[in-house]
């Protein structure tokens, strides 16, 4: 066969799989329980397909317009915003300490703070824990969220030998990029990327997408089969501010989407001109980082790299930079094969679902002619799906001990309540239930009856679209009998976090220290 026949077989072969491609991604959304998503490919410089399916709400279509929250593809942006300002000598990847351009940020650790700099945090090479409930609906400034961060028990103070993922410290980086530009977040990146890339579909918060007349609303669904059903939860457009916006608050069109990819692709050249700075682009795409990984399926390299804000990998022995993004209500994927100019943007608004990280596997056995080893979108991508929705409803549960039966509470159900605290969490109230026969629990958004556990231990469940499982609240008391603590497991795995009641807090601050004792002479 002659290379120009085989050029117009694949030419042919390419056309009639694009042609078949709406059914195909319809039948994998309907089989896969998601409620609307879209779809954009890039080919050789050409958009080859774009298109919606399902709904964006409980009535309209999901178009290749509906702008769609990105979650954590967010991280490549501030990464690159970040490399412009690299660019114009402001900040470094590796040399100053993210603490220099923004002192607010400090650890216990002032070695481990003297030591971290930009590539660290982009790469997730630090030792922070993850932290997440503690910014959760927090009305708090993220500014005096990160000053609370010297507060923070780490695990270790040194650097992670491969991926802590990590949403806290992109935070940080993105707040220094803002400090360094003299602007807010938001701004930052708007002036060095939406506008310049002419993404005109694009902004930051939930709150200014739903200003837009044609955006996607979250959803979830209890269980898989529940999606498969098309019986979902709607989510609310959070009007409280995303304090880790430089980690996952990015919203966009799918045009806009696989335009950014095909600008990363290129090293931000963009119709032929340059107009991000190359060497910062090539920065954010080499390995600086390996993840973890368990034995990897033949298809993929032995490990997979992280730059600063991508997944570095390899399929089939082509290279694949990736990120996907998962926010409540919505999911998101952008993939690009820089070496056969393919890039695939995936949007969805519905969190659980393996699809987005599936696909480009699919389109790249389809466009790229490569031998067909796995059912992507069928087969694994169910099979995904279902772990997922299953490990969600083992993090519900929160692994608690099993109850003992017929041990009570120690002491007045008044003795409980009050207000705790704790440095990185903020505050718990306790109040009694309005008929004195039970607790209450508040914390921010999160509301909960307590039901008696066993001993000084009582049960609370967290129902919130975003925020879902079983909380046990341990109460501690003090050396002069009175209750002084709450022990609380937040998340699955887990140690407890201690929060002090408020009145033992401020007398233990009040309280003379060693080091303030008089000295003899």
């Amino acid at each position: 066969m002659t290379a120009t026949k085989l050029a117009t077989d694949n030419c042919k072969s390419a056309k009639d799989f694009l042609a078949n491609l709406p059914e195909v991604l319809e039948k994998a959304r309907v089989e896969g329980g998601i409620k609307g998503m879209s779809v954009a490919i890039m080919h050789k410089g050409e958009l080859v397909f774009a298109e919606g399916f399902g709904k964006r709400n409980q009535i309209d279509p999901f178009t290749k317009e509906t702008v769609s929250h990105l979650a954590s593809v967010t991280k490549a942006f501030t990464a690159t915003a970040i490399g412009e300002l690299v660019a114009e000598g402001k900040m470094d990847w590796d040399k100053t300490p993210v603490s220099q351009y923004l002192p607010e940020f400090q650890l216990k650790d002032p070695v481990l703070t003297s030591q971290l700099t930009l590539a660290d945090m982009l790469a997730h090479r630090t030792p922070m824990p993850s932290i997440d409930i503690a910014w959760f609906r927090n009305k708090d400034s993220t500014r005096d969220l990160i000053k609370q961060l010297r507060h923070l028990n780490l695990p270790t103070t040194k650097m992670s030998p491969i991926v802590n993922y990590n949403n806290i410290i992109y935070a940080v980086a993105g707040e220094a990029g803002a400090e360094v530009a003299g602007m807010t977040y938001a701004e930052l990146i708007k002036a060095k990327l939406l506008e310049p890339l002419g993404l005109k579909d694009s902004g930051l918060s939930l709150p200014e997408m739903e200003k837009l007349p044609n955006f996607a609303r979250p959803y979830n669904a209890a269980t898989f089969d529940d999606a498969k059903k098309g019986v979902y939860e709607e989510g609310y457009m959070d009007d409280i501010h995303m304090a880790d916006a430089a980690a996952g608050d990015i919203y966009m069109n799918i045009l806009d989407l696989v335009k950014w990819g095909q600008v990363i692709l290129k090293e931000g050249e963009l119709d032929g001109k340059q107009v991000l700075n190359k060497k910062s682009v090539q920065e954010t795409l080499k390995p600086h980082n390996i993840k973890r990984s368990k034995a990897r399926m033949p298809e993929f390299a032995p490990t997979t790299g992280y730059g600063l804000g991508w997944f570095l990998d390899s399929y089939k022995g082509h290279t694949i930079v990736h990120h996907s993004g998962s926010n409540p209500g919505y999911r998101s994927n952008l993939a690009f094969f820089p070496d056969d100019d393919l890039v695939i943007a995936h949007l969805a608004n519905l969190q659980v679902t393996d699809l987005p990280s599936s696909l480009p596997f699919y389109i790249a056995d389809n466009l790229l002619n490569l031998p067909k080893t796995e059912d992507w979108i069928h087969e694994y991508t169910l099979k995904k799906t279902q772990e997922t929705y299953d490990i969600y409803a083992m993090m519900a549960k929160n692994d608690i001990p099993d109850r003992i039966e017929d041990k009570p509470y120690t002491r007045d159900l008044i003795d409980y309540t009050g207000e705790y605290t704790n440095p990185i969490y903020g505050k718990f109230t306790i109040t009694l239930q309005e008929d004195g026969s039970g607790l209450y629990m508040k914390m921010r958004t999160i509301e909960s009856k307590l039901e008696h556990y066993h001993y000084d231990s009582f049960k609370g469940f967290a129902h919130d679209f975003v925020l879902k499982g079983n909380l046990l609240f341990t109460f501690k008391t003090g050396s002069k009998g009175a209750v002084e603590a709450i022990e609380i497991v937040l998340s699955l795995g887990d140690d407890p976090e201690l929060f002090k009641k408020i009145e033992t807090a401020k007398a233990e601050e009040a309280a003379p220290k060693v080091e303030d004792a008089p000295k003899e002479e």
